[in-house]
């Protein structure tokens, strides 16, 4: 609903760059394996089911996800590129800057649970809170402070 949070569990980004290591790119294994084999979250999507008020899988990329959320449910998505979540492996390989985070969240296959809770509400799970949902449509990106223009592409269109 309007004003609730919206969070992801886990990281973003590790299957996006063990794609490009699967097509040839140098890169450590450990991202190879995230984006050949990735794990589900069931035990989280179990526990956020009875009380999330919106879930999804990010599937083809955190950003095109983000405002397929917000659309169905008539509101708009503020989400601050600085939170997302980069796993180490992402950080050391493909770095920590507004580019890297841009490519990790349209990257998508990393299947990590999206989801919106109350804003005063801590998740009884592992996750990152990245944004909010607000009267309006569509999806506003922001770095901090700075409002940033979406990116091209917002993720994998079918």
């Amino acid at each position: 609903g309007e004003n609730d949070a919206l969070w992801v569990t886990g990281t973003i980004g590790d299957a996006g760059a063990g794609l490009a290591i699967a097509q040839g790119a140098p890169g450590p294994d450990a991202l190879l394996q995230r984006y050949r084999r990735p794990v589900p979250r069931l035990a989280e999507g179990r526990v956020l089911s009875r009380i999330a008020h919106a879930m999804m899988d990010v599937s083809d990329g955190l950003l095109i996800d983000a405002m397929r959320m917000g659309d169905a449910s008539g509101l708009a998505v503020i989400l601050d590129l600085a939170a997302i979540p980069l796993s180490h492996d992402v950080r050391t390989h493909v770095g920590d800057h507004r580019d890297a985070r841009l490519t990790a969240a349209t990257a998508g296959d990393d299947y990590e649970l999206l989801f919106a809770m109350p804003a005063n509400t801590i998740p009884p799970v592992a996750a990152t809170r990245l944004g909010r949902f607000a009267r309006g449509a569509g999806l506003k990106l922001y770095d901090g402070d700075e409002a940033i223009p979406l990116p091209a592409s917002l993720g994998f269109q079918h």
